[in-house]
Formats: C-alpha cells, structure tokens, sequence
C-alpha cells in the first residue's frame, strides 16, 4: 500500500517528507517484519461488520460488541501461559484503505478496527521474574 500511495497518504500514520525519509522507514517496517514480527503465530483482523436489515443497531453498539468479542478472546489467551496477544490499531492509513477493505472482503460501511496479534511465548522467559500472576492480572475489586 505504501510504496503505491505514500506521496498521498503518507506513511507511519500520515507522516509526510521527503523520499530518502520514506525509504528509510520502509527499510526499517521490512526488518521488522523480518526480525519483530517473524515470531508473529497469527494476525487476527478484526472486523466490524454492519447490520442489515431496517432495524439497525447504531455504529458505536456494534463496534463496541467487537472490542468485547476481542477482549474475551484476550481474556481466553491469557490462560495459556505460552500465548502472547495484543490488539494492535495498525497503521490507520493502509488499515482504511480501499485494498484493505478489498483484500478483506469487507463491504461498504464495515470497519477494520485493527488486527489481534498473536505469539508463542516462552515462559518465564527473564528467569523467576513474574511480573504479574494470572490472578492478579484477572483481579477485579468491587467496589460500592
């Protein structure tokens, strides 16, 4: 998307310059891609997808069943000592574009509202460091 569009759209969210700057943040997204998110299990897109019909629930409902759906997914991973996962919003200028919503198969009024990412980790990967524990990170106070 990118290499076709960053004149225009900029790139890294809408940042202009000059060529040398824009082939030197593509140089490093392509280590990146090779290096960071090499160890990447899945890219999750996460869509938002309009209700048809006449009774139609308004835009901000449906996209906040979305953001629960991927919090339960979340939630669910964190039980897997070996999973690592977060939602990522992805650059907003390829991530709103037309190709992605094409690649996507998405139709006119849905949204992408980014990707869930999701690794193999190792456990206790610093040593006996734990920086929180499944309770505590699950750990709600109620409160009146």
């Amino acid at each position: 998307y990118y290499d076709e569009n960053w004149k225009n759209a900029g790139w890294a969210n809408g940042k202009v310059g000059q060529p040398e700057k824009y082939f030197a943040w593509r140089r490093r997204i392509e280590n990146d891609i090779h290096t960071r998110w090499n160890t990447v299990s899945y890219m999750v897109a996460i869509i938002m997808r309009r209700q048809a019909g006449s009774k139609r629930m308004p835009e901000w409902e449906e996209a906040a069943a979305t953001a629960c759906a991927v919090q339960n997914m979340h939630l669910q991973a964190s039980t897997q000592p070996d999973l690592a996962c977060y939602w990522s919003s992805w650059h907003e200028a390829a991530r709103d574009s037309s190709m992605m919503s094409k690649y996507l198969n998405m139709e006119a009024e849905d949204r992408c509202l980014g990707f869930f990412v999701v690794a193999h980790c190792v456990p206790n990967k610093n040593g006996d460091k734990v920086v929180r524990t499944l309770e505590k990170h699950l750990d709600a106070e109620w409160r009146d």
